[in-house]
């Protein structure tokens, strides 16, 4: 176990990088990334979990801070995401969560962006977690959905249905509408504001899908 944790984590990050730097990649959407900031310096990015490998790829060595889950599958991803310039800190949804989420709140407030798996660590898929809008009302930092489709991939058989993206396809990635959630939100509040963050992932992903398939494709969010 050792060894693995020492051995593949470099390895995993270097064929990262390789595979990625062989994609199509077209980003969209950089005016809300841009207008996210303007609501707070640091943001709060969601996505979907079987969608993140692009992520890895295109948002490497920014020092986003992202939540890695307490066992040996999870220490094996924060020690393969710090290769590629991640932060990472410990915990997850379930077992430790509230100790992952206080990190990941820390975290921002001291001037990383953070990075959350909303529908993580064990589903059900595509369907967020109340986590991203808890860490939103703590910080003040906007959320900033953000999405990917591949035109040629695999899909594993796991849970999230994890999407690899395959060498020389055209990659997909889309930042969508910040949602900002206000410091006194109470229950009723915090559902409404998740509900929009899966409504427009949701969006965005089958956005991005279509764009993907279309040469010259664009996912054309507002």
């Amino acid at each position: 176990m050792k060894a693995s944790l020492t051995l593949l984590p470099p390895l995993g990050a270097a064929v990262i990088r390789a595979l990625g730097a062989t994609w199509r990649v077209r980003i969209e959407g950089e005016e809300h990334l841009a207008a996210a900031r303007r609501v707070s310096p640091r943001v709060v990015y969601a996505a979907w979990h079987g969608r993140m490998l692009p992520f890895a790829f295109t948002h490497r060595a920014r020092r986003i801070h992202v939540l890695a889950s307490e066992h040996h599958d999870g220490e094996l991803l924060g020690r393969t995401i710090r290769h590629l310039g991640f932060g990472q800190v410990r915990g997850s949804s379930t077992r430790g969560g509230t100790k992952g989420l206080m990190a990941l709140t820390e975290a921002n407030r001291n001037g990383y962006d953070i990075g959350l798996t909303v529908d993580g660590p064990g589903g059900p898929r595509f369907e967020v977690k109340s986590g991203v809008v808890d860490v939103a009302k703590l910080t003040g930092a906007a959320i900033v959905p953000i999405a990917s489709g591949s035109r040629h991939h695999r899909v594993f058989a796991s849970w999230d249905a994890f999407e690899l993206p395959l060498p020389f396809t055209r990659v997909v990635v889309a930042y969508g509408a910040p949602v900002v959630v206000p410091g006194d939100a109470d229950g009723d509040v915090l559902e409404a504001k998740r509900r929009v963050v899966e409504d427009t992932l949701h969006r965005m992903t089958e956005a991005c899908d279509r764009a993907a398939r279309t040469p010259g494709g664009k996912a054309g969010l507002e």
